[in-house]
């Protein structure tokens, strides 16, 4: 998440779009007196984390509304808020290969003991369901950030919402507007899935894999235009044009 008073932008840190390369990005373009969450991962071109720098008391993947609370409202109004968005149902598979890299969960690693293979995404994404049901709508722990850029209204907050499958071109549009330049090679913890060649509708084999995602993130899909196994839209979504719903 970064603010920068010097360039007059905003941009919103949502999971599993980039977020980490694009701070690394910007980074070498802000002052001292700039807001910036840390990223602690150096880039895949050797390229030195970001320390965070006055960001006490507010996390990487803050949301739009938390960060004009900490701003203000003349700030927020005047400053150019951007993000980056993801189709759902890939953005569910990231986070599935994110959980199978990182240390430390227990009934991943069990599973892979008594079966002698690593937990399929099927199993985790039946995981996820189970506890939904059982514990709340919260604890499906699906990357679903619908509340993290709209107000309580549901109408987005920011100014532009790119696409991650537009990446480079939708940066250099961000860039242009903000007179700062985004070098879009830039690379942070983007080697944690396997099988990167196959498309995402290979791994939801099963209708109520695919209607899960559709359950979960349906107001994301509304505002976002994605269909599985569909091309996804090439446009950004701009808070002008917003109202008008997805743009082909």
């Amino acid at each position: 998440m970064i603010v920068c008073h010097e360039h007059r932008f905003i941009f919103v840190h949502l999971k599993r779009t980039s977020g980490r390369a694009i701070t690394t990005a910007l980074a070498p373009h802000l002052s001292p007196e700039d807001i910036v969450t840390p990223v602690h991962r150096t880039s895949d071109d050797g390229r030195p984390a970001v320390p965070g720098r006055n960001c006490a008391g507010i996390g990487r993947h803050a949301s739009a509304r938390e960060i004009r609370a900490r701003v203000g409202e003349q700030v927020w109004n005047d400053y150019f808020k951007f993000a980056i968005e993801r189709n759902p149902w890939d953005k569910v598979l990231s986070r599935y290969w994110s959980y199978m890299k990182k240390e430390g969960h227990g009934y991943r690693d069990l599973v892979a003991r008594f079966t002698g293979r690593d937990m399929g995404f099927e199993h985790w994404l039946r995981l996820r369901a189970w506890k939904g049901r059982l514990l709340g709508s919260k604890h499906y722990h699906l990357p679903n950030e619908f509340d993290l850029y709209t107000d309580e209204r549901g109408e987005l907050m920011l100014d532009y919402l790119g696409r991650l499958e537009n990446r480079a071109e939708h940066l250099a549009e961000i860039s242009e507007r903000i007179g700062v330049p985004i070098e879009t090679e830039v690379r942070v913890g983007t080697r944690t899935r396997r099988e990167r060649e196959r498309p995402y509708t290979e791994f939801f084999a099963k209708r109520w894999m695919r209607e899960l995602v559709e359950r979960v993130f349906e107001r994301d899909l509304a505002l976002l235009g994605y269909r599985f196994g569909e091309p996804p839209p090439r446009t950004a979504i701009e808070r002008a044009r917003a109202s008008a719903g997805p743009h082909p």
